[in-house]
């Protein structure tokens, strides 16, 4: 099923509702019982649990995430096939220590400065 649908601005478009209807089908069998589920829209973006039909409703007025294109937290598995897809990146910023940071903002701004500041 093509999600581009997601990306559609017009909520009241047929493309769009069927969309949301597909989701809410796709919700409802890989997540059997559940009364509740997590909402995609970009209210709620994932984070609060709403019924079902509460979902479908927030989709028509508030949109879907529009990243939100694999449905992990409703159940859909990344496969060797949707990964092989992956954007592969070579230029990796490296994890820096926001204390660090500042501490460089510091020296620069103040470079006689004292360095025995914790």
């Amino acid at each position: 099923m093509s999600r581009l649908w997601i990306q559609n601005p017009n909520r009241c478009a047929d493309e769009y509702l069927d969309g949301i209807e597909g989701f809410i089908e796709f919700a409802r069998r890989h997540n059997p019982g559940a009364i509740r589920i997590r909402c995609p829209c970009r209210r709620c973006n994932n984070t609060l649990w709403e019924t079902i039909e509460n979902v479908g409703f927030h989709l028509v007025r508030n949109g879907m995430i529009e990243t939100y294109i694999i449905w992990n937290l409703h159940g859909e598995q990344l496969d060797n096939a949707s990964s092989s897809n992956a954007i592969r990146v070579d230029n990796v910023e490296p994890i820096v220590d926001p204390n660090e940071q500042v501490m460089d903002i510091i020296n620069d701004a103040f470079p006689f400065a004292s360095t025995n500041i914790n």
